[in-house]
C-alpha cells in the first residue's frame, strides 16, 4: 500500500469509493449547510420581523403618548379660557351693578338735599292737617335715674367634701 491515498491505477476501486463517498458526503454537508443557511435566514427574517414589529409598536406607543399629552394640555387650556371668559362676564356684570349703585346713590343724595325738615313740617301741618303736640317737661331727680346697689360675691374656697357636708346639713 502506498503512503498517500493517491493511486496510479485507474481501477474502479480507486475512483468509485472516493467518488461516491466524498460526493455524497459533500452533498450531505452542502445540503445541511444550505438547510442551516435557510433556517438561519428564516430565523433572521423572523427576528427582523419581530424587531420591526417591536419598533413599530414602540413608535405607536410614543405617538399615542404624545397625542395624549397634547390632548391634556389643550383640554387644560380650554378650561382656563372658559374660566377667563366667566371671570370677564362677572366683571362686566359687576361694573354694571356698580354703575347702577352709583346712580342710585346720586339720586338718593339729590332727594335728601331736596328734603328740608321745615318744609316737611309745613306740608304736614298745612296739607295733612297734622298738629304738633306740645311737650310737657318732666323733672326727674337724679336719684331716680341711677340705681346703686352693691353686691359682693363671696369666694368659696371649699373642697368637694365640705360641699357635700354642707349640702346634707342644709337639707
Amino acid at each position: 500500500m502506498p503512503r498517500t491515498s493517491y493511486q496510479y491505477e485507474t481501477s474502479p476501486r480507486k475512483y468509485e469509493p472516493e467518488y461516491t463517498t466524498n460526493r455524497i458526503k459533500k452533498k450531505k454537508v452542502e445540503t445541511k449547510r444550505i438547510q442551516k443557511n435557510k433556517n438561519d435566514i428564516k430565523k433572521n427574517e423572523k427576528n427582523k420581523k419581530i424587531a420591526e414589529t417591536k419598533s413599530k409598536a414602540k413608535k405607536i406607543v410614543l405617538v399615542m403618548a404624545i397625542f395624549g399629552m397634547l390632548l391634556a394640555v389643550s383640554y387644560r387650556e380650554i378650561s382656563i379660557m372658559e374660566m377667563f371668559n366667566q371671570k370677564k362676564k362677572l366683571e362686566d356684570k359687576l361694573s354694571v351693578v356698580e354703575k347702577e349703585n352709583g346712580q342710585v346713590e346720586k339720586s338718593i343724595k339729590e332727594e335728601e338735599s331736596k328734603l328740608d325738615w321745615n318744609n316737611i313740617k309745613s306740608i304736614a301741618t298745612e296739607q295733612l292737617g297734622m298738629e304738633r303736640k306740645s311737650a310737657i317737661p318732666v323733672d326727674l331727680e337724679k336719684s331716680d335715674n341711677i340705681e346703686i346697689e352693691n353686691k359682693f360675691i363671696k369666694e368659696e374656697k371649699t373642697n368637694i367634701l365640705e360641699k357635700i357636708i354642707s349640702f346634707i346639713i342644709n337639707r
